[in-house]
């Protein structure tokens, strides 16, 4: 019996470009949470129902992607908060977390995506 049977499942995952699980699971995990938190101490001090939406979506965004999408809407949240320079600091901050975390599709435009 082979355990490591070729299947459908992972034939997909290696033409999307994904990951494989690897003894570096833990770092890309802890790299996740360092970045989410970072992003929920961005809105420590504000508060109402748009902060407390986007906290919600940040603490149970499931992966690194969905964290790099949610970056527009957290600006987006922060600008009637804090005013636009403001957020954008908070972009420009939080954008580099994600060097080395995202997956080759997303990868190429970060340095490009740093301004919105």
């Amino acid at each position: 019996m082979r355990w490591n049977k070729p299947n459908v499942r992972n034939s997909l995952h290696d033409l999307l470009g994904r990951d494989k699980p690897s003894s570096t699971a833990w770092v890309r995990d802890q790299g996740l949470e360092d970045i989410r938190r970072a992003m929920l101490q961005c809105l420590a001090g504000v508060s109402g129902c748009e902060v407390a939406r986007m906290n919600m979506r940040l603490r149970y965004a499931g992966d690194i992607e969905a964290l790099w999408y949610l970056r527009t809407d957290l600006f987006n949240t922060l600008i009637p908060l804090r005013g636009q320079a403001d957020a954008q600091r908070v972009l420009d901050h939080v954008t580099p977390l994600f060097q080395g975390q995202l997956p080759r599709s997303l990868r190429a435009p970060l340095m490009q995506q740093m301004h919105l």
